[in-house]
């Protein structure tokens, strides 16, 4: 959900930042979408100042892009950009529990089922928590890794690739499967072998992110189709 004033934000730009990151990334504003100052403004009942600040963030997390003649845009979404987030994130996230997967004790390893559980029951109330759940899962191994360098680069990673997977959210599954995979997760990361972590978190993303890039490919496709139909008629 997202933040808003009184629920413990730092500033107001740390308001606006989660009310426009959750917006962009639920697809509330739409890829290609312009974001309008002034709404926002009025929305959050604020200066332009600490909205402004926010833009600039997530410009550099690439969710928003500056457009000739258009001003501020949601970043498009296609099959290319997804492959490249995948591709990226792949390496780093088994990167990070291949470091974690020795670091993790018998004390971490049962608060990491308590998210999993703590996921489900997100999942069976169905009242929009289940996504910040299942970051704050995963986040919460890489934790483990101990690296500062990780801990900048997987969140924006993380941000983009989580506007696909919430388009194909329909498609991964019943509650049951998705949380067996996260528990099946977590005991790769807390087994004490790096293979084994990493071996299983690439399993996981592949199952996530190998699907959303085929049905983003098919929509484009059918799409190109559709304008190659029109343009000939």
């Amino acid at each position: 959900m997202a933040l808003r004033p009184g629920d413990g934000a730092r500033t107001l730009a740390d308001v606006a930042l989660a009310e426009l990151r959750e917006a962009i990334v639920s697809g509330e504003i739409p890829p290609g979408s312009p974001i309008r100052l002034q709404e926002y403004v009025e929305r959050l009942s604020m200066s332009t100042v600490p909205i402004r600040e926010a833009l600039r963030f997530l410009e550099q997390k690439g969710l928003i892009e500056r457009r000739p003649h258009r001003g501020v845009v949601v970043s498009d979404m296609s099959a290319t950009d997804l492959e490249d987030t995948y591709n990226i994130r792949l390496d780093l996230e088994s990167m990070a529990v291949r470091k974690a997967a020795p670091r993790i004790s018998p004390k971490d390893h049962q608060y990491l089922l308590g998210l999993v559980d703590e996921y489900e029951k997100a999942l069976r109330a169905d009242d929009g928590s289940a996504p910040d759940v299942h970051t704050k899962l995963h986040m919460s191994i890489y934790e483990f890794a101990d690296s500062r360098w990780l801990r900048l680069l997987l969140p924006t990673l993380w941000d983009n690739s989580e506007r696909y997977r919430r388009l194909q959210i329909p498609v991964r599954g019943t509650i049951e499967q998705r949380v067996e995979e996260h528990r099946t997760l977590v005991e790769a990361c807390c087994s004490g072998d790096p293979d084994v972590a990493a071996e299983e978190l690439q399993a996981h993303l592949s199952r996530t992110m190998v699907r959303a890039i085929a049905l983003l490919r098919a929509q484009e496709s059918d799409a190109a189709a559709a304008d190659s139909a029109v343009t000939a008629s």
